[in-house]
């Protein structure tokens, strides 16, 4: 029997949606896509939000299983939590991690009663199941998100189309231009590095701040494979973070990563990346300026990624939690006492 499940996202796009991707590969499943937002920053798309409750509110009745992605729409859907077979899917906790004071206490309460509504609560990172596991509700199972080994791509041809030389050591950030991934670290950071440019893609709030600061910018792009091919250092200095989709496609391309420790990176790259403290620009600038200089230690670090994706973040394995989860979700909502 086909099951219909049907994904809450916070809005169009980003890493919620690539998750959603991969999980149309199970097996005895049709997913529905329902976003709460149609803008990704809260100016563009608040509004649209009482507009569209509705519609998925009756989406959610006609579906088998609810799957939440983030910590807003899992403290908004908690009525369609316990209404029914339910996930949440964590994807970095961005709006709690933001939340302070009063209004960081009310997160944490909302949260608490979404773990406790929800029959799993999927975490994407040890990261998250340890900043959730003080709330004390709630199954938390923790599912590392995939990527599939890249296509090939002419490196060379790639690189000559962005103009680069053959000894241009080429530093990449790739994600969204918003504050909390800090693009504008990196560019400060790489500002000046000898034999060195820094190429941004992605699109955001602070395009036109990053391009002032001597980026050289690329637009949003849909061949991040192609980029990471040409590239030789994969730069994320976010502050915190689900498990990067970006760095995980650095890894099994083979593309050496230096990442800040906020939450999730450190776990995504394990020994085959550079840590840096998150918003220190002295020690990105040192770690940058080590790999720019040493050829052979940025080959060490590729190798060491396509090892690790490989061994740790394959499609195979993610499916086959993320089934056992669906499943097991089933099974404790038809075993559910009866309110």
């Amino acid at each position: 029997m086909t099951r219909r499940v049907l994904h809450i996202l916070p809005h169009p796009g980003g890493g919620a949606e690539t998750h959603i991707d991969l999980l149309e590969r199970l097996p005895g499943y049709v997913h529905a896509r329902a976003a709460l937002s149609t803008g990704r920053m809260p100016a563009q798309g608040a509004a649209s939000i009482p507009r569209n409750w509705p519609r998925i509110l009756g989406e959610a009745r006609r579906a088998d299983l609810v799957n939440v992605h983030g910590d807003l729409p899992a403290m908004l859907s908690i009525p369609m939590l316990r209404a029914g077979p339910s996930l949440w899917t964590t994807h970095g906790l961005h709006f709690s991690r933001r939340s302070h004071g009063a209004r960081g206490a009310a997160v944490r309460r909302a949260l608490r009663a979404a773990c406790a509504a929800a029959e799993v609560t999927v975490c994407t990172s040890y990261a998250e199941r340890d900043e959730l596991a003080p709330l004390h509700a709630g199954r938390l199972e923790v599912v590392h998100n995939a990527i599939e080994p890249p296509p090939a791509v002419d490196r060379a041809a790639v690189r000559a189309e962005l103009g680069l030389g053959d000894g241009e050591v080429a530093i990449l950030y790739l994600g969204q231009l918003e504050a909390r991934k800090d693009p504008l670290l990196a560019v400060r950071a790489a500002r000046g590095l000898s034999g060195t440019t820094m190429l941004v893609a992605g699109d955001g709030p602070q395009r036109d701040e990053l391009a002032a600061a001597g980026a050289r910018m690329l637009g949003f792009r849909r061949d991040p494979e192609r980029l990471l091919a040409a590239a030789d250092v994969l730069v994320m200095p976010s502050r915190h973070e689900g498990l990067s989709f970006a760095v995980l496609e650095a890894l099994a391309s083979g593309t050496a990563c230096v990442v800040s420790d906020g939450p999730g990176n450190p776990e995504a790259v394990g020994d085959a990346g550079i840590v840096f403290p998150a918003g220190d620009e002295a020690a990105l600038r040192t770690a940058l300026q080590r790999l720019a200089a040493d050829p052979a230690e940025r080959e060490r670090r590729a190798a060491g990624g396509r090892a690790r994706a490989a061994a740790e973040f394959s499609v195979a394995r993610f499916l086959a939690r993320m089934g056992a989860l669906y499943a097991a979700a089933g099974a404790l909502a038809e075993d559910a006492p009866s309110p």
